[in-house]
């Protein structure tokens, strides 16, 4: 298990009792894999940088995040959703080459459906 400390984010569906993100992984092809944030399973390198996005699964939540990124020219490594059931509470996972604006950051977070978010620089 992975803890992240010190984030700006209280990314409450994986934050522990001490304000840290828990995550879980594992090594694949020699390089670290992450594979659940807090209890949702996920599918994603930890190389690069990550935005994680506590949101309800609903249709046109990738494609927004996505348009956000692409205008900015920021290139997407992976991207993988965890949820509960279809419609309900999901987590995605972004891996991105490059640092977002915090205008892009801003604008994600302001999608309806985003309840929680963080931008993580490995």
């Amino acid at each position: 298990m992975v803890q992240i400390a010190n984030v700006e984010s209280k990314f409450s569906i994986a934050i522990s009792d001490y304000g840290e993100i828990k995550m879980e992984g594992r090594v694949k092809d020699r390089k670290p894999h992450l594979t659940k944030v807090g209890s949702f399973d996920v599918d994603g390198s930890m190389e690069g940088s990550l935005i994680l996005c506590n949101q309800v699964d609903q249709p046109g939540m990738i494609g927004n995040v996505g348009t956000i990124l692409g205008k900015e020219n920021v290139n997407v490594s992976f991207m993988s959703v965890g949820r509960i059931a279809p419609r309900k509470q999901a987590v995605m996972t972004i891996g991105v080459n490059e640092e977002p604006s915090k205008e892009a950051l801003k604008r994600i977070r302001e999608i309806l459906a985003a309840k929680d978010f963080v931008f993580l620089k490995l």
